[in-house]
């Protein structure tokens, strides 16, 4: 638009310096014809717009950006209770010996026989299965899956004599004796000694159907009030 304005002022300044100047009437009238055509050919150019320039985004740096919300805290797990501790596997060798046990002992050898009868606690006590001697062995343990000959043991034996208790005697080392015990009724001589590297508690005493017992304790707590001493209060003879 601007620059048709500034044509139509050319010719019009054109038209007054001819009219100023004394060009002839035909003059005048062919530079004003040179000059709407000028016009018409600008009017028919299809006008631009301008344009504008698109504002850009302000830049912001991260310190200028709201802190972001702070990661919620994960939900502590629900802590599992401990499982109860598995009972001890079953060992055919070795079962449970709790509760009344009843053996019926045997002097090798001999016609003497002694029925034993003892209670053992109701956990962690098991018995040998094998009674070839016809003796008892009872083993405090919590895994019978696993029992030595050096464990923790109460054995009782029918011997035919004292002899035979005393056979060994002259293997033992650092033998001491003890005040006697009362065990199911029969008065019995006690003694401490080490025999093949185990020290032991021994009690032994004739019994009244014939035959001398002999019991055996390795490892094993008989102070009063412990398992091993109840152990030995429980003894009675059929």
């Amino acid at each position: 638009m601007k620059k048709v304005q500034r044509t139509l002022a050319t010719v019009l300044a054109a038209m007054m310096l001819m009219a100023l100047a004394g060009c002839s009437k035909g003059d005048v009238t062919k530079e004003v014809n040179s000059g709407l055509s000028d016009l018409k050919a600008q009017a028919a150019e299809p006008a631009v717009e301008p344009q504008t320039e698109t504002p850009a985004e302000p830049k912001t740096d991260a310190a200028s950006e709201p802190a972001s919300e702070p990661a919620s805290e994960p939900e502590p797990e629900a802590t599992a209770e401990p499982a109860p501790a598995s009972a001890p596997a079953d060992n055919p060798d070795y079962p449970s010996a709790a509760g009344l046990n009843t053996q019926t002992l045997e002097a090798f050898g001999t016609d003497y026989t002694l029925v034993l009868n003892v209670t053992c606690p109701d956990q962690g006590w098991y018995k040998s299965a094998s009674t070839s001697f016809g003796d008892l062995k009872l083993f405090p343990t919590d895994d019978p899956s696993h029992i030595f000959s050096g464990d923790p043991r109460i054995t009782f034996e029918l011997k035919s004599g004292l002899d035979k208790i005393n056979y060994y005697y002259d293997s033992f080392e650092n033998v001491e004796e003890l005040a006697t015990r009362t065990i199911g009724g029969v008065e019995m001589a006690g003694r401490t000694y080490k025999n093949v590297g185990m020290w032991w508690t021994e009690y032994y005493g004739e019994m009244p159907t014939g035959g001398w017992l002999a019991i055996k304790i390795s490892g094993v707590d008989i102070d009063p009030g412990t398992e091993g001493d109840t152990v030995l209060n429980s003894i009675t003879f059929g």
